[in-house]
């Protein structure tokens, strides 16, 4: 009857602790909790079963009940935090790649909300609080020396097993299949949802780069591949120029869209007109990428390498920190240039962009706290981010002091990143709309910074065009801020609007006005190169066949350039699927491959 009870007790323990994970995961709702547990209730079963390895793991460790339940328990509730703070701000779920960030903890919490920080330290409290009481209980060792050994040997069996997850030989995959696990990658929370969040999370243990080996890839293959594309370019760039003497300047603006596209949303004013304007007289549109919310350095990624993370296996959630340090060469846009400048207004941890900048090949970059260091720092009001005003006068500095040589610089901005606080700003815009008011503070904070990034554009646009050498500013946002748009994002599920930032290309010499109005992130610098109409490497000839072809590609699904539909890969046209397989091989050659392409000349100009 003890060992019953004891049974008993167990269960129902590793049963709570599911239900914190699911409630967490799913922002309090217990419908959607209940919900899950109906839809999915043969799921959860097997992150029962996973519970309890990881429960008897922490027995193994500690030998003594009373520590297993604690640290069982502490560590169930900050991963059920973790994910939740993670939802709440970029509408994707914890990951375990989420914890190469560990040691920039300071300047995560720097992002949350005074709320939710308060609950953190609450919560830390009551942890000491509670151990202290745990250390007062009385209880028995559990395992002899031998059975510690030979438990501990068994569990790393199954936890080697739970690591190797995505492998169709791991027994961990088998007995997950059996119980209904199946794959909803391209779309993580729902994933999460239905498998269950610990079940979710072990999944994306097992990282693997792209999707699938494209079945005739071989060094045969490739070089045919670069050989067709050395042909084109040498007949493209008939009578083209070089990039001699030529700079152009990437500007990543954080979290910038035009908040007049939001469904409903009504401003007192239009807060970006000198950028609507501008676009309005330049080669300009939208970007249409994959994610809402975050996803940064992925949409950096694709704009600098031209690759499509369409096409990268969903384990492998961020590039930057997961594939680019690991490749022995990284081809990407600075290739092409002589000389090549970063500048960040942020630390350079996050995303590992030190390790990638240094990938990439940029001779120097510049960030906060950086050698070399930034020389502008300056804030507006009561905001703790460096202005974009000071971000842009660092850019002009470093134009100055450059020689004639071409040059490519790379500017990435902190000023608009979360968190909006009322009484950051003066704000000098209001929503027109009913909402409470800590969301309308929000939107207000959100719009007077991406005034400030308009006025403090203007301003540099009239500094460039005073400089006596061609110079061609690509100016673009990232995502849309979800923390404060939620309300909307949810009533407008899935409404491109919330996947689209704005962007422009701006010389300060004559240039066409190029027609791509609805684009992705990685053809992008191909659209740059095309208004420069320059002499271009085989890559790049590449790349505006897929752009002209296939402006967009994200989600599984393209657009179609000739007839502006979206359609899956299996329906594309004949033409297209055989760009598509030559543009997959590419890519898989350089980030899974032998890299072929790169002995071949694929990325260099052809002579």
């Amino acid at each position: 009857m003890h060992k019953v009870k004891y049974s008993g007790q167990t269960i129902l323990f590793l049963l709570f602790a599911h239900f914190i994970l699911i409630y967490f995961h799913c922002q309090f709702n217990f419908q959607d909790v209940w919900e899950n547990t109906m839809n999915y209730w043969h799921n959860y079963l097997f992150n029962i079963f996973v519970l309890y390895v990881f429960y008897v793991c922490c027995l193994v460790l500690f030998n003594r009940q009373k520590y297993a339940w604690f640290w069982f328990f502490t560590s169930i509730v900050l991963f059920a935090m973790a994910n939740y703070l993670k939802l709440s701000y970029r509408n994707v779920p914890l990951l375990p790649s989420d914890f190469t960030q560990i040691f920039e903890l300071t300047h995560i919490i720097q992002m949350l909300n005074e709320i939710h920080v308060m609950i953190l330290l609450v919560f830390l409290g009551l942890l000491v609080v509670v151990f202290l009481l745990v250390t007062k209980i009385k209880s028995k060792l559990i395992f002899t020396t031998k059975q510690r050994i030979g438990s501990a040997l068994f569990l790393w069996l199954i936890i080697l097993s739970m690591y190797y997850s995505n492998h169709h030989y791991s027994p961990y995959r088998v007995m997950a299949t059996a119980f209904g696990i199946t794959d909803v990658y391209w779309d993580l929370t729902e994933d999460y949802s239905s498998n269950g969040p610990l079940v979710g999370f072990i999944k994306n243990l097992d990282i693997q780069v792209m999707e699938e080996k494209p079945e005739n890839y071989s060094y045969e293959t490739v070089r045919e591949i670069v050989n067709k594309y050395k042909e084109k370019a040498t007949e493209t760039n008939n009578g083209k120029d070089t990039l001699e003497n030529h700079t152009v300047i990437f500007i990543l603006s954080e979290s910038f869209v035009d908040p007049l596209r939001i469904p409903t949303l009504k401003l007192s004013d239009d807060p970006i007109p000198y950028i609507r304007s501008l676009k309005n007289e330049t080669t300009s549109g939208v970007m249409l990428g994959a994610s809402f919310g975050g996803g940064t350095a992925d949409v950096e990624y694709e704009i600098l390498t031209g690759f499509s993370t369409n096409y990268l296996h969903p384990s492998l959630t961020i590039p930057y920190t997961l594939l680019v340090p690991n490749l022995n060469e990284a081809p990407n846009i600075t290739n092409v240039f002589n000389h090549k400048t970063a500048v960040h207004t942020y630390n350079a941890s996050l995303y590992r962009r030190k390790e990638v900048f240094e990938k990439f090949g940029f001779e120097r970059f510049f960030y906060d706290g950086g050698n070399p260091e930034l020389s502008y720092k300056e804030t507006i009001e009561n905001s703790k981010y460096i202005s974009d005003k000071s971000a842009y006068q660092e850019v002009l500095d470093i134009l100055n002091n450059h020689d004639d040589d071409n040059l490519f610089l790379l500017l990435t901005t902190m000023q608009n990143h979360i968190p909006y606080k009322k009484g950051q700003y003066s704000n000098q815009f209001q929503v027109l709309n009913e909402l409470d008011e800590q969301e309308k503070s929000g939107i207000e904070t959100y719009v007077q910074g991406i005034h400030y990034t308009d006025v403090a554009t203007k301003n540099f646009i009239e500094e460039i065009n005073q400089i006596d050498k061609p110079i061609t500013v690509f100016f673009f946002g990232d995502h849309l801020p979800s923390d404060i748009f939620d309300r909307y994002e949810e009533k407008n599920n899935e409404d491109l609007a919330f996947y689209k930032t704005d962007y422009f290309i701006y010389s300060n010499f004559e240039t066409p006005a190029l027609d791509y109005s609805v684009v992705s992130p990685n053809v992008m610098s191909s659209i740059v190169l095309e208004q420069l109409n320059v002499k271009l490497t085989p890559y790049y000839v590449l790349l505006d066949e897929v752009k002209k072809t296939l402006p967009v590609i994200r989600w599984g699904e393209y657009l179609v350039q000739s007839d502006g539909s979206f359609v899956t890969e299996d329906d594309l046209p004949e033409n297209a699927q055989e760009l598509v397989n030559v543009y997959r091989m590419i890519q898989y050659d350089i980030n899974e491959g032998a890299q072929y392409s790169i002995e071949l000349g694929m990325f260099e100009f052809v002579r």
